[in-house]
């Protein structure tokens, strides 16, 4: 299939000339596999139909190459049947008149005493017969650059979405960011003695953005990893009234992919929003776990503000907002998300399929 799309859609001038003789040569081939049927061919035929291909060919590039170009780019298509019209009856009887002063001379043939260049039937002959290869020339041609057109406008579309994607996490990362940094302030001001911790844990951090986030999918563990650094920092901001539960599945499959940061906003946004509106204790459960080829993500708070149920919608918050958008970036509708919002939980349950490469919705 391969060898077959490369001698289809290649560029390359040695391929582009072999795809062009071997349409031609198919054409002798199958002109003379239909005049056998008649009777034996001799080779004084088979010189003629070669020679006769050459001005069929340059008339059949003509058309495809001047005539269609140009009168599609002007959407005139009257005028370029007009055109194609006028080339056809030229043909018809330049064919006549190139057999009669090229062809019969190279190969010493002897025209009839009543040949007469300009009789109708023959003309006509030589214009469908001509017709027939042009036709399939063109609508071959036609194919290819409207296949070559969708190919086209699905890598621009694809381009389209990897940049919209790369400009999300651009806004994410400045923005998580800034929230450890405000945890590393707290720290130093307070001289608890965790900033040293808090530079570790940020440290981490930082290598991941650098080195992962540029990548369309990393391998689980990584996330997981991501998501593990940020709870150790919020507990040290934090201290003890801060109880998370966070469990892994153990037959996870670690090498399976996902993209960088697609689960960290959900779980930051629950530490958000049960820290800044509660002064007790928080408990906050994440769970991360695999099941026939789709990781699920579940987390869920305490005393979160009062808000209604929403389903495959998110609160506010340019984290979440992002993280929806690459949601349907990379997922279409191969996703299902769930936020549950009442006066005393917030509950976010997520499924992704596993990924193996870039692909988009």
């Amino acid at each position: 299939m391969k060898a077959i799309s490369t001698l289809i859609y290649s560029n390359q001038i040695g391929i582009r000339i072999f795809r062009h003789a071997l349409f031609w040569v198919a054409d002798i081939l199958f002109y003379l596999s239909v005049v056998t049927i008649n009777g034996e061919v001799n080779p004084t035929e088979v010189y003629a139909v070669i020679i006769r291909t050459v001005p069929l060919a340059l008339t059949t590039y003509f058309i495809l190459y001047y005539l269609i170009p140009l009168f599609s780019k002007q959407n005139d298509n009257g005028k370029l049947i007009l055109w194609i019209l006028g080339v056809l009856i030229f043909i018809g009887i330049g064919m006549r008149l190139f057999n009669f002063y090229v062809v019969n001379p190279i190969l010493s043939i002897t025209p009839p005493p009543d040949y007469n260049l300009l009789d109708i039937p023959p003309i006509v002959r030589n214009i469908f017969s001509c017709m027939s290869v042009m036709c399939m020339a063109i609508t071959i041609k036609l194919v290819k650059n409207k296949s070559e057109l969708q190919q086209r406008n699905e890598q621009l579309e694809t381009e389209k979405k990897l940049a919209e994607l790369n400009f999300l996490k651009a806004q994410m990362q400045p923005h998580f960011l800034f929230n450890v940094l405000n945890t590393l302030y707290s720290e130093t001001i307070q001289e608890s003695g965790k900033a040293q911790q808090v530079v570790l844990n940020l440290s981490n951090l930082l290598r991941f953005i650098l080195d992962e986030c540029n990548k369309p999918h990393i391998p689980i563990h990584y996330e997981i990893q991501v998501i593990k650094n940020f709870v150790e920092l919020e507990k040290l901001r934090h201290g003890a009234r801060l109880q998370v539960s966070l469990r892994i599945d153990e037959d996870m499959d670690q090498s399976a992919m996902v993209s960088p940061l697609i689960f960290l906003p959900f779980v930051e946004n629950s530490f958000k929003h049960s820290l800044q509106n509660n002064r007790g204790p928080i408990q906050i459960v994440i769970e991360i776990g695999m099941k026939d080829q789709r990781i699920s993500l579940f987390v869920e708070n305490n005393n979160h503000l009062n808000g209604t149920s929403k389903i495959n919608s998110h609160p506010s918050g340019k984290g979440n907002a992002n993280t929806k958008r690459q949601l349907d970036l990379l997922y279409g509708n191969d996703y299902t998300l769930a936020i549950d919002e009442r006066n005393d939980k917030y509950q976010v349950i997520l499924t992704i399929p596993v990924k193996q490469e870039l692909t988009y919705g």
